[in-house]
């Protein structure tokens, strides 16, 4: 077990961290909605938290999983490339829209090139679906 993601605990880490950030970023947004200043702090470390969540599941997670139709390389590569392309597009998704809500430069590029890069993802996530079930 050289691979700290093999562990059975680090799942159930991940999925408390993003609960934590998920949280986080909700009361943010709801001082923020509520007028109440110096909630910037709160914003930033919420998105900051589910982007470096969702950046770690893009490295961590295109290994192949159970039900993965693993005999067919081509569709092995277009599984890694979905979930790769997935997490870090969720990742910039995330830090462009908290530039954004700072008011910040260079959120509208980064929140354009997430989504951008999310719906090439859905592309190949329907590519994959197709192919397989061919």
């Amino acid at each position: 077990m050289n691979n700290p993601t093999d562990s059975p605990k680090f799942r159930p880490f991940m999925l408390k961290v993003a609960i934590m950030g998920g949280v986080l970023l909700l009361v943010a947004l709801v001082l923020k909605l509520a007028g109440v200043h110096y909630n910037d702090a709160l914003l930033t470390v919420g998105f900051g938290t589910l982007a470096i969540v969702a950046f770690l599941l893009g490295k961590i997670f295109p290994q192949p999983i159970k039900g993965l139709d693993t005999d067919s390389p081509h569709l092995l590569n277009i599984w890694q490339f979905t979930m790769r392309l997935t997490g870090y597009a969720l990742a910039v998704a995330l830090i462009g829209l908290l530039f954004v809500l700072q008011h910040w430069h260079g959120g509208k590029m980064m929140l354009y090139a997430g989504v951008l890069s999310l719906l090439v993802c859905l592309g190949s996530w329907l590519y994959y679906v197709i192919q397989r079930n061919k």
